[in-house]
């Protein structure tokens, strides 16, 4: 009884340690940064979460994504600060009911607490808990779905699935594959409840939007939109580093070797299909889609990679949960095999290059004009700008009232000039965001009329681009 006891402080111990290291090294990188970890659709949805409660209709904002401006909102009135804070604390409980399912499949302490380190080695993961991003939430609620199918709780199972499409777009996919387990299980009763989240978002859409299917028709995802050109198909899979790093690469060699074993020796209850189906077809069928949208230029894809850590968590897990299962994780030494290697994970992630966050050469820039502009401009003058990081730094939330910066997306420069702008205005140009989402290209600009260059914030460094500008910030006044 004593010896129980005594692994059981000593594995308590172990994952207090390891979670405290991990939120440790969270907080060191976002205070250490020089720029949010995602200085564009982070800073985003930060401003729509922290907006949502001035103007309660943000909570349906549906690039936004609903349920995490509404749980991430009370966060985000503390600053940018407030919204990473909630992701720390996202984090936190994913590593705990990710221990739970650990827990459930009697994972070693060793394989348990290398879970948590392999997360925050792996670079997009980290960026988008450190860049107040949605992916972490969803991670989270994906995660307390496979602990409810681990369970058969299948009443909350088909309930929380039901919100996932909330959280991310790829949420429907989930809830497509947890309608074929609840079939494969004869659960047919529970069906229905998979429309609960959709059903309930589609009533409050109504009242607010006038919209009951307010979803799809107010979706900025269109199939035909491409406005970030497009790549190769194998871009996802040559790009694993950032999504999935290698020791989950490794995990899942090891993992794969063991399922080709079992199905070669037809141990068809060892492979538990339907974990397998869930976890797997979730995460690779988010992959294989936006290897399809980024190679046909579709759905205004731009290659993103930290989009595909999306399940990564549960799949990582699922792996580690096979080679548990593996004559490797019955081994003794395998303990002092699987201790070094997350002691090595955890030395490279206070060793890393990728953290704490630099500005690069255009965000030093952005942030030149933003702090040169708030001190220099009258009282009075709008600033139509497009890159996030300039609004941010110039200390603005758009989506909130009585601005002076305004987000502006070029439909007709010219006109937009006379019904939107006056006499002193100015447009805030970036040679990033400025050509491609501003849709303002820089002949346009130069051509008008109606404006003159106010002010030039060019980097001494210049990166290679689609459109070959010179990097920089270049202010126009309207005339």
């Amino acid at each position: 009884m004593k010896t129980i006891n005594h692994k059981i402080w000593v594995d308590t111990l172990l994952k207090v340690l390891t979670l405290f290291f991990c939120i440790s090294w969270y907080s060191f990188q976002f205070i250490k940064s020089e720029v949010p970890a995602d200085p564009g659709d982070g800073i985003m949805h930060y401003f729509i979460s922290n907006a949502s409660w001035e103007n309660p209709i943000l909570l349906l904002h549906h690039w936004g994504k609903p349920l995490f401006i509404l749980l991430s909102s009370p966060f985000s009135q503390f600053g940018f600060s407030g919204i990473v804070s909630f992701n720390i604390l996202v984090f936190t409980v994913t590593i705990l009911i990710a221990w739970k399912i650990a827990s459930k499949f009697n994972l070693s302490i060793w394989l348990t607490i290398l879970f948590p380190i392999i997360l925050i080695n792996i670079q997009d993961y980290s960026i988008t808990v450190l860049g107040g991003l949605t992916e972490p939430l969803f991670n989270l609620f994906f995660l307390l779905t496979f602990w409810l199918l681990v369970t058969k709780k299948w009443f909350w199972l088909a309930i929380i699935t039901s919100f996932l499409p909330f959280l991310r777009s790829e949420g429907q996919l989930p809830v497509v594959l947890i309608f074929f387990i609840l079939l494969y299980y004869k659960q047919y009763k529970y069906i229905p409840f998979l429309f609960v989240g959709f059903i309930l978002y589609s009533i409050v859409g109504f009242f607010a939007l006038n919209d009951f299917w307010w979803y799809f028709t107010k979706s900025p995802y269109v199939m035909n939109n491409g406005i970030y050109q497009h790549g190769n198909w194998n871009h996802y899979l040559l790009s694993y580093k950032n999504y999935l790093g290698n020791p989950g690469l490794f995990v899942f060699i090891g993992a794969f070797i063991y399922l080709i074993l079992q199905l070669l020796k037809r141990s068809w209850k060892t492979i538990e299909f339907t974990n397998l189906f869930y976890i797997y077809g979730t995460f690779v069928g988010i992959v294989v889609l936006h290897s399809y949208f980024w190679a046909t230029g579709q759905n205004a894809s731009l290659g993103l990679t930290r989009i595909t850590t999306q399940a990564m968590p549960a799949f990582v897990l699922l792996n580690l949960i096979f080679i548990e299962e593996s004559r490797f994780g019955k081994y003794k030494f395998s303990s002092y095999v699987i201790g070094s290697i997350s002691l090595l994970i955890a030395l490279n992630s206070v060793l890393t290059k990728h953290f704490p966050i630099k500005a690069n050469a255009l965000e030093l820039q952005v942030i030149n004009a933003a702090n040169t502009l708030k001190r220099t401009i009258k009282p009075g003058k709008l600033l139509f700008y497009h890159h996030p990081l300039f609004c941010f730094q110039f200390g603005n939330n758009p989506f909130t009232k009585n601005q002076s910066c305004i987000f502006y997306y070029c439909d007709d420069l010219e006109k937009d000039i006379v019904t939107k702008m006056k006499a002193g205005d100015l447009i805030v140009r970036d040679s990033q965001f400025g050509p491609q989402e501003q849709q303002l290209t820089f002949q346009s600009i130069t051509n008008s009329k109606h404006l003159t260059l106010y002010r030039k914030f060019v980097s001494k460094e210049q990166k290679e681009d689609t459109y070959s500008e010179t990097e920089g910030v270049f202010v126009y006044e309207v005339k």
